[in-house]
């Protein structure tokens, strides 16, 4: 997948959602890895906050489609 300049902060809010599920810190470098293009899509869609939070009265499966697009722009 490549890089975008909304990567830091996906990444970022990842790094919180693990810490918030109380995820052990070994792993969550590699759970951020594999799963911040999905935090980016669900931020870019408007369906999260910049701190992982769901925005209320919003339609996940908005966000559902837009990885599912940014994985089908990746390729």
């Amino acid at each position: 997948m490549t890089s975008s300049n909304i990567e830091p902060l996906a990444r970022e809010m990842t790094e919180r959602i693990c810490r918030r599920s109380a995820m052990p810190e070994a792993d969550i470098p590699r759970w951020v890895d594999l799963h911040w293009p999905c935090a980016a899509a669900m931020l870019e869609a408007g369906v999260m906050d910049e701190t992982g939070e769901w925005v209320e009265d919003k339609d996940v499966r908005l966000g559902l489609e837009a990885y599912r697009e940014r994985l089908l722009r990746s390729k």
